[in-house]
């Protein structure tokens, strides 16, 4: 292949003809280089989408480990609660209720005589709960059909609250349940001797 150096002889044909050669093999030179980079960059693209995509997944994890603990820790006063204040007679912790192929869950429901209560269980309270707790007692009534025509009560639980929110659940007219005092408990035995350190 001939490179076309300039000189002040005039230009013919064989010479056009080296000129568009030589800017045919820069242009494809250029192409090779913005291939290898934009190759390159892709494949950074893909392994930070994917370090992305897993730190979603243990986040997700974090989530639903937090979110289980919560409920682990509420259960015992809650069942409490419903037992004493509103007289429910069954208890069912993270109940399922399937239809259609559709799976639904409640945190906690209490069943009375004449009423059902389903709690839901929250760290951190925020207004989407009382959409959420809406949702939850509409799919409720429409696939539950145990309980379908039984009075429902809804309540919202959480450790984690401002005023204002809280005040929007009453409104909405929904219980609220915050931790108290009486979540933790000692726990000894006869005869446990406490270990000096």
């Amino acid at each position: 292949m001939q490179e076309y150096v300039p000189t002040a002889e005039p230009l013919n044909f064989e010479k056009i003809w080296a000129m568009f050669q030589e800017t045919d093999r820069k242009f494809q030179e250029t192409r090779n280089l913005l291939d290898n980079k934009f190759q390159d960059t892709d494949l950074k693209q893909q392994k930070t989408d994917k370090q992305i995509s897993e730190l979603g997944k243990q986040i997700g994890g974090l989530n639903n480990k937090f979110g289980s603990y919560n409920e682990g820790l509420f259960f015992p006063s809650l069942e409490k609660i419903l037992e004493n204040s509103f007289d429910c007679t069954n208890l069912a912790r993270r109940y399922k209720f399937r239809d259609n192929g559709n799976s639904f869950e409640v945190d906690l429901l209490g069943v009375a005589d004449e009423a059902c209560y389903l709690v839901e269980i929250k760290s951190s309270l925020r207004e989407e709960a009382i959409e959420q707790l809406e949702k939850t007692i509409k799919k409720f009534k429409e696939f539950d059909k145990h309980y379908r025509n039984e009075k429902l009560y809804g309540l919202i639980c959480a450790t984690d609250y401002d005023d204002e929110t809280m005040n929007k659940v009453l409104k909405s007219g929904y219980y609220f349940i915050s931790a108290g005092y009486d979540i933790a408990k000692l726990i000894t035995s006869d005869d446990f001797i406490p270990k000096v350190v």
